[in-house]
């Protein structure tokens, strides 16, 4: 009976040390496999931004040697192109909004505001080559608001999202985080004494601070 007692309990021992070992093992499989697709996540933005990066630098180049003919395509280009970074602008800011804020999307925002921000220069030579035929507004924020300026900034965003539906392709939306210690966006803010957040840059000529109403901003867009 002793024998028997014993035996059943090195049983139970052996059958629990398997299923402990399986767990643990299957749970290590599990996460180095989630790794490896993170991993490969990364990889992947890093290589699409390189893409994107080099397509914005050298239209930056072709608008500085082509003439007034190719005025138009170079203009629909540049919309599309704007529109597909707005988009992505939209995507990060829900990503903020669930709280899924991690040292990716850290990285991916920085990435969001250097393309953001060679659009910007890029439009600046359209408009000088083709006779300023459409607005930039150049929106900048903080990256860490406490809850009173997030509130002051979702304003802003607010007013000028309805600017940009209503004018449509007239007018190229620009929001760009201020403070990710990101030099070519510390010497803008310079160029433009930007010392407040938020900020909104028209047309490479006028700044307002803090809110403005839609009627306030589109008196400067005529």
């Amino acid at each position: 009976m002793v024998y028997k007692i014993v035996k059943n309990r090195n049983f139970v021992f052996l059958e629990t040390l398997i299923i402990t070992l399986a767990l643990l093992i299957i749970g290590f499989s599990i996460g180095f496999l989630l790794e490896s697709l993170r991993t490969n996540s990364v990889v992947e933005n890093y290589k699409n931004f390189e893409i994107e990066a080099l397509d914005l630098k050298l239209q930056n180049y072709y608008y500085q040697i082509m003439d007034s003919a190719s005025c138009e395509n170079a203009i629909k280009q540049n919309f599309i192109f704007a529109d597909n970074l707005y988009d992505k602008g939209l995507l990060i800011e829900q990503y903020e909004k669930a709280n899924q804020i991690s040292e990716e999307l850290l990285l991916e925002k920085k990435r969001y505001v250097l393309l953001k921000t060679e659009l910007w220069l890029n439009s600046q030579i359209l408009k000088k080559k083709c006779n300023n035929p459409f607005h930039t507004i150049v929106y900048l924020y903080s990256n860490n608001a406490n809850k009173v300026k997030q509130a002051e900034q979702r304003a802003v965003s607010d007013e000028l999202r309805m600017i940009k539906e209503n004018y449509g392709n007239k007018v190229i939306l620009l929001p760009i985080a201020g403070d990710l210690e990101l030099d070519i966006v510390d010497m803008q803010l310079r160029v433009y004494n930007i010392t407040y957040f938020p900020s909104t840059i028209i047309d490479e000529k006028t700044v307002l601070n803090g809110f403005n109403s839609k009627e306030e901003i589109e008196k400067y867009l005529k």
